[in-house]
């Protein structure tokens, strides 16, 4: 980290932020700047199709059905065999074809004038055919009847010719119509199109470029932000666990967040050294300080414990209450220092006894110890309190300047057995009871608890 981004190193969240925030701003104005002048020009191309394609398609339109027109005038005069008829379709199809000269379109002027041309011949055949038919001559001999057919046939000939010609000139307009229609219709499209697809595309870069910059805006948080902060909650919740914390934490990016490491590294530190302090101090607590042996609080919890396990499994449980004979005797006749010396010496006697996992050994108070016996029966449990009453006995303890002391001990026992005992208090009362029934009894020997009150030796 530190190598990839050493100039970026005092890097604030507040300054990424107004920088952001800066950028965004200049992206927005850019886009609208750019959305408006392209828009604009969207807009005037649009405006130059409405006001020049437009019209040429609908002028391309009404010219076609004008030629549709014609070619209809130009069938109607060839069928109406009425001079009366035939005129005044001629009119009319002569004032269609003058207005073709208001458009700029040199092939529908000239196609115009043909087809009024070859209206004309159409009329003039006709009106020379009926001639004929009523005997009308051009010169004062009259024509044979060979002739006079002849003659009409071959004008009947020429209207039929000029009106194949007529219509063969009105459907190459109306051809050229249609093609000159169909080619700014999709002259037409293709702008629209080509106009759509310049919008689609300038459109899509401005919206991924905002993408791609939250994109880049997520992974940098993701990176250089959310991950620093992840990484301390897990170091603080390892810490809140009293877990182990491998390591430093990585150097953030930001100023802000490196505060928060160095502190949560300082955190973690303090947090270890208060551990391993509390743990210390721990072990001192819960240990007798003379004898080294667990004190009455640890006993209080070694008992919950193991009682907890007895009712559990349905097991036994049993407490010995064992208590030095005349010990204040020795204390009044060698000191003090002569009974801390006798204390260590049984207490290491009962750390001996207390190798064995289903028994627990503790300093209760004075001269009173306490040992925890789980799973066994109560005649073993009376064994062992016999072997460490014989242990006790056999002790000769050198007081030094050829003086020594020998130690006696009184047991008292209880045991869960199957009662369904709800109270560990009761079992220790019960076996601070059977001691006094021991040192009552004479001294220097095991009792059991009997609720009967028979005591039992």
């Amino acid at each position: 980290m530190p190598g990839l981004f050493p100039p970026l190193r005092r890097l604030s969240l507040r300054t990424a932020g107004h920088f952001a925030l800066l950028m965004a701003v200049l992206y927005a104005l850019c886009a609208s700047a750019y959305s408006v002048s392209f828009l604009n020009t969207v807009e005037e191309s649009a405006r130059l199709t409405r006001e020049q394609q437009i019209p040429l398609i609908l002028s391309q339109n009404r010219n076609a059905l004008k030629v549709e027109r014609a070619a209809s005038l130009i069938r109607s005069v060839y069928l109406a065999h009425d001079r009366r008829v035939e005129r005044q379709i001629q009119l009319q199809l002569q004032t269609l074809c003058q207005s073709f000269s208001l458009d700029d379109n040199r092939m529908l002027i000239d196609g115009a004038r043909i087809i009024a041309g070859e209206v004309k011949k159409i009329v003039v055949g006709r009106e020379a055919a009926r001639r004929l038919q009523a005997g009308e001559t051009a010169g004062d001999q009259p024509l044979d009847a060979e002739e006079r057919d002849r003659r009409i046939a071959r004008a009947e000939a020429d209207s039929t010719q000029a009106y194949k010609r007529a219509i063969a000139t009105a459907d190459r307009l109306s051809d050229s119509l249609s093609t000159d229609a169909v080619m700014l219709a999709d002259s037409l499209v293709s702008s629209v199109a080509s106009a759509a697809s310049e919008v689609k595309k300038r459109w899509i870069l401005i919206v991924m470029l905002p993408v791609l910059f939250l994109i880049v805006t997520l992974w940098v948080v993701r990176r250089f932000i959310v991950a620093p902060i992840g990484a301390a909650i897990l170091k603080l919740e390892a810490i809140g666990r009293g877990g182990e914390v491998e390591g430093a934490l990585p150097r953030p990016l930001f100023q802000e967040l490196a505060t928060i490491a160095d502190a949560v590294d300082s955190y973690g530190a303090l947090s270890e050294n208060l551990k391993r302090t509390n743990s210390t101090l721990q072990i001192l607590s819960d240990r007798d300080g003379l004898t080294g042996l667990p004190n009455r609080r640890k006993l209080e919890r070694l008992l919950e414990e193991a009682f907890s396990r007895a009712s559990a499994a349905d097991g036994n449980l049993s407490v010995m209450m064992i208590d030095l004979d005349h010990f204040k005797a020795i204390n009044d006749t060698h000191g003090h220092k002569a009974g801390d010396q006798c204390l260590r010496a049984v207490a290491e006697l009962l750390q001996t006894v207390g190798e064995d996992p289903a028994i627990s050994v503790a300093r209760y108070g004075g001269e009173e110890f306490t040992a925890l016996v789980e799973g066994l029966d109560v005649p073993q449990v009376k064994a062992v309190a016999e072997r460490i009453r014989r242990m006790v006995s056999a002790l000769s303890i050198d007081l030094g300047a050829g003086q020594s002391v020998h130690l006696t001990t009184s047991i008292g026992i209880a045991s869960r057995g199957t009662r369904r005992l709800s109270d560990v208090g009761l079992l220790l009362s019960e076996a601070d009871k059977a001691l006094y029934a021991a040192k009552h009894g004479g001294r220097n020997r095991v009792t059991l608890h009997d609720p009967m009150g028979t005591w039992a030796a």
